[in-house]
């Protein structure tokens, strides 16, 4: 699990696994269903949106898998990733404790254990 949110940790590697997804349907397409290799992009682009305005369909059945896939690896798992990234940096915890506060309470914690231990019977 922690490569996988290694491998996702930035919008930089997020971009190049969405166009790496989106280059290879585009590319399976432009193969199995013979359309020039712009066009096959294009149907791509479309097709991991789920838009998909019809005006280029897979007529194989390689060509209907890729895009099964391209509309379901995108919005599924893709987009969820994205939008995770972008809330995970605008979510600030109001009741975190910075370091220092951290460093204070832990100070604290030793102190009032040294006094405890000091006024208990039989120490």
């Amino acid at each position: 699990m922690n490569q996988i949110v290694r491998a996702t940790d930035t919008f930089k590697e997020l971009a190049a696994i969405y166009l790496l997804v989106v280059s290879a349907g585009a590319v399976v397409f432009h193969v199995v269903e013979d359309k020039p290799l712009v066009d096959s992009f294009y149907w791509a682009f479309v097709t991991a949106m789920t838009v998909g305005y019809g005006d280029l369909v897979p007529a194989t059945v390689i060509g209907r898998i890729d895009a099964v896939l391209l509309m379901h690896v995108v919005p599924l798992f893709i987009i969820p990733l994205v939008i995770a990234r972008i809330l995970d940096q605008m979510i600030v915890d109001r009741h975190e404790f910075s370091h220092d506060e951290q460093e204070k309470i832990k100070a604290d914690l030793e102190a009032i254990k040294k006094l405890l231990s000091e006024r208990a019977p039989g120490a």
